[in-house]
């Protein structure tokens, strides 16, 4: 099967004969139709930067392709998930929680509203005006109206905020060093107080970063990742496919290019582990994959394994975090 048949397919340029060969094609030889799928994985790879991205998607196409025409057809599974750079959609059956919070209210006052979402799971909290914020793994949010009748929410975590548009409301997501106005948007925080960053990702609508004093620091459009740097204090805005941010709302991890050590990161606060990298050279490996969250964390490792030859080691614990050691 050419390359030439596989861009048309995806990129719907193919006419209906040639679609109507491939798709009979492939169905009647699961090599091929795995062939394919896998292909297609690597062509939908979410990008940061279209232009900047479209040099590394060639090269790991060209990647790909050399090794499928390479190998022995009863070997190619298995060169395919020998390399490292691949899409993977990890698919067991398993279960994510997935609830519905309900506000913690002072004893005082109506207007300090709390919410949490316990690890391993996605929480959704539905505000009166019919707004809706989704919660991940360990996040902690705090709402409350001040006197100039603003809405202020606190975030310890990472939400993703789907808020209608009111004309009559201002809704800020205080985040210390600086606050997202919401203008009627759907954009996505990532904020928590153990990480050296904060980032956020808009989907649509418009919200303005303002420092405490009020002044705009910028506007976000559609698309845009704003990412702050506690330390040195630098905010970079680069273009993101919105998807990548919310995937965990979906139940998955979207790994594009990260070190291993910023997925152990992840896979530490959804799955209330501690993991242990051995040498920095490791820690510093990219991987490129998507994995659903249902999935245990054995199997993710399991994954990770195949893909760059690692080894791990679980320690159970009878009390705290299980140790999870990588290696080499």
């Amino acid at each position: 099967m050419s390359e030439e048949i596989f861009h048309k397919i995806l990129n719907n340029t193919a006419d209906e004969s040639e679609k109507q060969e491939f798709f009979r094609s492939i169905e009647i030889d699961p090599e091929k139709k795995e062939e394919y799928l896998q292909y297609k994985n690597l062509y939908i790879l979410g990008n940061l930067n279209p232009d900047q991205y479209r040099k590394q998607q060639d090269e790991s196409f060209s990647n790909f392709w050399d090794r499928v025409q390479s190998a022995k057809p009863q070997r190619f599974i298995g060169q395919w998930m020998r390399y490292a750079a691949v899409f993977i959609l990890a698919s067991v059956l398993s279960f994510m929680a997935n609830y519905v919070l309900y506000p913690k209210e002072s004893a005082d006052s109506g207007n300090h509203i709390e919410y949490s979402s316990e690890k391993g799971s996605v929480s959704t909290v539905h505000l009166k005006d019919g707004s809706s914020i989704w919660l991940s793994s360990g996040t902690k949010l705090v709402i409350d109206k001040n006197k100039k009748g603003e809405t202020i929410a606190r975030l310890n975590g990472e939400a993703f905020f789907d808020l209608i548009s009111n004309p009559n409301r201002k809704f800020i997501v205080d985040l210390g060093q600086f606050q997202i106005r919401d203008i009627g948007t759907a954009f996505n925080v990532r904020a928590y107080e153990s990480e050296n960053t904060i980032s956020t990702t808009l989907v649509k609508g418009q919200i303005d970063l303002i420092k405490d004093s009020g002044k705009s620091l910028l506007t976000i459009k559609p698309g845009e990742y704003v990412k702050y740097d506690k330390t040195n204090k630098e905010i970079a805005v680069n273009q993101q496919d919105p998807s990548i941010a919310t995937a965990w709302k979906d139940g998955k991890f979207v790994f594009i290019n990260q070190p291993l050590s910023e997925i152990c990161m992840e896979l530490e606060n959804w799955y209330n582990v501690e993991i242990r990298i051995d040498d920095l050279k490791l820690a510093n490996t990219r991987y490129t994959s998507v994995v659903k969250r249902s999935t245990t964390i054995e199997m993710v490792l399991k994954i990770l394994s195949v893909t760059d030859q690692i080894q791990y080691e679980i320690t159970n614990k009878k009390e705290g975090k299980d140790i999870i050691r990588i290696r080499k």
